[in-house]
This record gives C-alpha cells, structure tokens and sequence, in this order.
C-alpha cells in the first residue's frame, strides 16, 4: 500500500508524537509497503513557527491533492486535527478506494478538561486567549477530523469513549492501539540489577518540564524527599529548558543532588536510564506515555497518576505504584514506603521489566496494517453496493 502519514510537529524522532510517527514509518516499509510523511518541516521556512501549526491543515490539504494526481494513495493516517479540511472537502464518490484515519496522540479534549482542573484549584492560570483557539477553534478541528474519518485510532479506553460519546467517532471503526518500544528497548541486559539496601537510590523524570507533566507535584514531594534521604539523587531528562528554571523549585542545598539533562537522543535513552531505579510520573493528562514503557523496559518502577494513559499500561502494586494526579503527599508517601523496601521496590521492578516486553513496534505495525485493511474492505463492500444499486 502506499501510505501517508501527518504529523503536525517538527519530525524530532526523539520527541512523542513525531517519534511514533517515525517508528510507524519505519516498520512500514519494513514491511514492504511505500511510506511518507508531511510534517512541520514540510511547510515553507517563510511562513512563522506560531503560524506553522494553525495553518498545517491547509498545507496537508494541498499536499493530499498535488501527491494524489501524481499517485493513489491507499492510506492517509493524519494526526488529530491535521485532517479537518480534507475531511470536509474530498470527494467521497471519488475517493472510495483512499482511506483516511484520523489518529489521536492524546486527545486534545481531555487536556482542555485537565487544563480547566487545574485552573480551578488554582496551579495554573489560562491566558484570556486560551479559549479562542486551543479550548474553542482547535477542539472543533480536532473533532470534525475525527467525526468525518473513515476510521480512528486512540491510544485508551478514556479517549475513544469520550470520541464515540461527544464527538460522534465513527463507531464500526474505531480502535485503540498502543505505542511500542524499538528494538533498542527489548532485552536489556543490566536492566534490572538488585538495588542494595546501602546504596544511592537514583529518581528519574523524563519530559518537558512544563506544568501539564506534573512538575509542581514533584518538586513539593521531592523537596521533602530528598530532606529525609541523604542518599537519594533526582535526574531530569529531556526538559527542553535550562538547569537554572528546574532547580529554581528546588531547595538549594539540594542543587548538588539533582542532575538535568536538556536533550538527548532518543538511542542514548536506555543509557541515560538504567542504572535509575524509580521513575517519577506525575503528568496530569496522557494519551498512552511511551516514556512509562521505556522507563520499565530499563529496569525503573514508575509511580504514576491514575490518569487514563497510565492505567491502559500499568497494574498497581504489580509493576509500579499508582497516586491520584495532582497530589503531591500521596508522591511523597508513595516514595517514602518504596524506599524503605528494597525488597518490594526490586520486585516490582522485575515486574515492570517484564510488562515492557510485550510492546513491540513491529508487532503493532503490522496490527495497525490489519486496520487500515479491514476499512478498506468495508469501503470496498460500500462500493459495490452503490454500483448495483
């Protein structure tokens, strides 16, 4: 098949979205099909960054119909919203034999609720125009891209009930799938070295340092944390800021226990990794984290939020310790009894280890062709219907 796929960022391989978008084209054409992509990169340098993402889905719409006279295209998996004016101005007679799939990453709808949660307790302050594009314009994108796709793909229960229930997703085809791991991540060997009791215990938190993945609730439970346990260090990995803006939360003599790392290849990740034993994941809204599967593919135990993409991945007190979102004592306490049990903390990163394995981008590739498969059959089946009638 010849497949085409958007995503509405710079291809950064090593950030979220694009760096799914990049292993997806990569299995592809390992499984022998003809694969591209169109993304920020692909709209002209004169165009300014801030206007890049608000006009993205004029450009992809230009792109499907310039590639389409040159060559059918069978699939088109665009990102959430990167699709609403395709959707609304193709020729659905015409383009029987094309498939579009609109693909969540983390549905937009469930962040603006997180977002308003927040507001309303007071942790964050929305600006006055907020409301007019990301929670007002951009939600009717992201919703008409999905409502009119021939297909959608979300990454949990949460995001394709809400689709189903408030967008009007189309419910035949309507599927969740999960992210996975490159083979870079299978089989570490290391991964899970026993944490002796005398040892420093090593604390990870990887992502943007921004509000949304939960840094005020780690900073308050970490600063006490790290008071009581002399011995406990904290990394930041990949937060795309300064050292000075992290340790600005943090105490100063702490300062010289805590290590941050602004950006890294994604391949350099298991190194930067393993040898850490517990993964802070405080985020307050996530689609599916391919940073908690990642992390447990290294040997971490993650103490994450019980927010939808967690709990698709993970089985409290099995492979890792769940805590409400935006509860900075349930952290500390979490944290405080893993610590003080060797014996529970490495068996629970056994058990991580374990879960980790059986995310497979290979194996979700070729799910993910069955779908596209399984829409064009029904799409099919529609056509011939029409043509006898």
């Amino acid at each position: 098949m010849n497949i085409l796929l958007s995503i509405h960022h710079r291809l950064n391989k090593n950030e979220g979205a694009p760096g799914v978008t990049y292993q997806l084209y990569q299995e592809y054409k390992e499984l022998g099909h003809e694969v591209s992509i169109f993304s920020i990169d692909d709209i002209p340098s004169f165009i300014p960054n801030k206007l890049k993402s608000f006009l993205f889905p004029v450009f992809f719409y230009f792109h499907v119909k310039k590639t389409s006279r040159k060559k059918k295209i069978h699939v088109i998996d665009a990102s959430s919203g990167d699709s609403w004016i395709l959707s609304l101005l193709r020729n659905n007679k015409r383009n029987l034999d094309t498939v579009l799939v609109a693909r969540s990453h983390g549905l937009e709808h469930t962040v603006h609720q997180s977002r308003l949660d927040q507001q309303r307790v007071g942790d964050i302050k929305l600006s006055w125009k907020y409301p007019i594009y990301h929670g007002g314009l951009r939600l009717w994108e992201v919703s008409t891209s999905f409502k009119k796709a021939d297909g959608c793909l979300f990454l949990n229960k949460h995001d394709l009930q809400y689709a189903l229930k408030n967008i009007k997703a189309n419910e035949r085809y309507s599927r969740i799938i999960s992210n996975g791991l490159p083979n870079y991540f299978l089989n570490l060997s290391g991964a899970i070295k026993p944490v002796p009791s005398h040892e420093k215990m090593q604390i990870a938190q990887v992502g943007s340092y921004i509000p949304r993945k939960g840094i005020l609730y780690t900073a308050k439970a970490m600063n006490v944390i790290l008071e009581q346990f002399p011995s406990i260090e904290l990394s930041f990995i990949g937060t795309g800021c300064s050292v000075e803006k992290v340790l600005m939360d943090y105490k100063p003599e702490f300062h010289n226990r805590i290590h941050v790392i602004s950006k890294y290849n994604h391949e350099d990740l298991p190194k930067l990794l393993i040898g850490k034993h517990i993964l802070m994941f405080p985020s307050l809204a996530e689609g599916f984290p391919l940073v908690l599967i990642e992390a447990m593919a290294c040997g971490l135990l993650p103490i994450a939020t019980s927010t939808p993409g967690p709990l698709t991945i993970l089985k409290d007190g099995y492979d890792s310790v769940i805590v409400p979102p935006a509860d900075s004592k349930a952290i500390e306490n979490s944290l405080h009894n893993i610590v003080t049990d060797p014996e529970r903390l490495n068996q629970i990163r056994i058990n991580a280890y374990k879960s980790a394995q059986r995310y497979k981008w290979s194996v979700i590739a070729k799910e993910t062709i069955e779908f596209y498969e399984e829409i064009r059959l029904g799409k099919s089946n529609l056509n011939e219907r029409t043509r006898l009638f």
